[in-house]
């Protein structure tokens, strides 16, 4: 049932009154039943209300469609929102929730959109699923997957199955990130998280799956449309079926062409006292979306306008800060010429090095480090677990980029073994030489022109140049 209000909300377009499905957990023939109180509850809200939406009544509840989900099989309470409350309550009064009851356009005739996508599915990923499974699910005919992941959107980071993930975007497959949680949204807080938006993995913040599903469905099937096309559909609130972060909804209503004629209709104002307050009302989100989406001629006009680009909204994001995120070399380049702050961090103390580290994105940490940008003492730290997390699982494009950032590759985690001691143990040639590379370009810097092999005695290193921190630790963990 859950199915089918999410495939009726799609389907039914301009909706002018209720749509409501129930059901019964009893028969209705059986003498104790919840079947007549739900056909009743339903038949009152359709016909005494006008909440134009598909939605679901069950057990004197009334529920937007695309937000419900099955929770029990037992009880009469079968049904919940977990993320929205309900838009109506039946009790001895019937309480309607009018702020969350979407609006009717009385313009728009009913459309009735019948082309959805077959070629979808459900991938619920678990620890250790292996990337020749996931490979073999992704292959045509298959057009678009709801990858249901652990906690806030994280999921395996093992380099072969982000790779797999990766492909199969490139190639043309549309992949909806939701979590498998009940209650909450998808975030890029966590670095696995922001691996798997780096691999194309597109977010579904706090839709069901059933909703994910239903949604992905009616998008693919929509003649003439761009893969960007769809993807920008994907990520915005078509029916109430999800919540958008506020940052992220002012971004997504401002991308592409929409953005670039907010920006011509600024550039085309009138100078006036009111306009010039409306211009600084509008230019930081405006700079902001164009960070996000990487709008090099946007954020070039609005410095035309006498915007500096070292703006910050209320929660410390920057321009740099949002472009290192989104991995967008240009803007970060443009920005670093500009004179930004390279190293100004958020509310959470998060700088863009650790965030373009976190999604991988090599170019823009290479810009941020020429700028001279540098992970904290804190960061630094915190890098040796992470490091022995990454050399745990072969993963050398995540070590490369965190050595790239500066992090000391000999840093050792919470149980004092470094990503080497890690490799050497579990027997990964391949990973070991690898980092030995690393830490001895590190060294051949430090040193000069002549430098003595990675692994050689401590008594052996030429004099009078000592060895790095990090060699010590190297060279001392290789003997223990």
């Amino acid at each position: 049932m859950a199915f089918a209000a999410s495939v009726l909300s799609f389907m039914l377009e301009n909706l002018q009154k209720p749509v409501i499905l129930t059901g019964a957990q009893v028969p209705i023939h059986a003498l104790w039943n919840d079947g007549r109180e739900n056909l009743l509850g339903a038949l009152l809200m359709a016909g005494q209300y006008i909440i134009p939406e598909v939605c679901l009544f069950f057990q004197n509840q009334l529920f937007r469609g695309n937000r419900a989900t099955k929770v029990d099989n037992r009880r009469f309470a079968a049904f919940c929102s977990p993320n929205l409350p309900p838009l109506a309550t039946v009790g001895v009064d019937i309480t309607i929730n009018r702020e969350l009851v979407r609006k009717a356009s009385s313009k728009d005739r009913l459309v009735v959109c019948s082309c959805m996508e077959r070629d979808v599915g459900l991938l619920r990923l678990f620890p250790g699923i292996p990337a020749s499974l996931v490979r073999a699910f992704l292959q045509p005919p298959l057009k678009g997957v709801v990858m249901e992941t652990f906690g806030s959107g994280n999921g395996p980071t093992k380099p072969d199955l982000l790779q797999e993930l990766q492909a199969a975007a490139e190639r043309g497959l549309v992949i909806v990130n939701c979590t498998h949680c009940l209650q909450g949204t998808v975030t890029s807080d966590y670095a696995s998280g922001t691996a798997l938006a780096g691999a194309g993995v597109i977010s579904g913040f706090d839709m069901t799956s059933e909703a994910a599903l239903a949604k992905l469905s009616y998008v693919l099937g929509q003649p003439g449309l761009s893969l960007d096309d769809r993807k920008k559909l994907l990520a915005q609130d078509l029916r109430g079926e999800m919540t958008l972060p506020a940052v992220d909804e002012c971004w997504s209503s401002l991308q592409g062409s929409t953005l670039s004629r907010a920006v011509s209709w600024l550039l085309r104002l009138s100078i006036s006292q009111e306009a010039e307050a409306l211009r600084d009302a509008l230019i930081p989100s405006l700079a902001l979306a164009a960070a996000h989406s990487g709008d090099l001629e946007a954020l070039q006009a609005l410095e035309e306008l006498g915007s500096g680009l070292s703006l910050e909204d209320p929660i410390g994001q920057t321009l740099l800060r949002v472009a290192a995120q989104r991995g967008h070399a240009g803007v970060v380049a443009m920005l670093l010429q500009r004179g930004v702050d390279v190293n100004a961090r958020d509310q959470d103390g998060l700088s863009p090095l650790l965030l373009a580290v976190r999604g991988r994105h090599r170019g823009v940490t290479g810009l941020l480090r020429a700028a001279g940008a540098c992970l904290s003492p804190q960061e630094l730290e915190d890098a040796g677990t992470e490091l022995c997390r990454l050399a745990s699982r072969a993963d050398s494009e995540g070590l490369r980029v965190w050595w790239q950032a500066g992090a000391d590759l000999g840093q050792p985690g919470y149980d004092g073994r470094s990503a080497l001691h890690i490799v050497e143990a579990a027997g990964n040639p391949e990973v070991t030489d690898l980092l030995q590379s690393l830490e001895g370009a590190v060294g051949a810097q430090a040193r000069g022109p002549v430098s003595p092999p990675l692994w050689c005695p401590l008594t052996q290193l030429p004099s009078p140049v000592a060895p790095s921190a990090s060699q010590s630790r190297l060279q001392t963990g290789s003997r223990g």
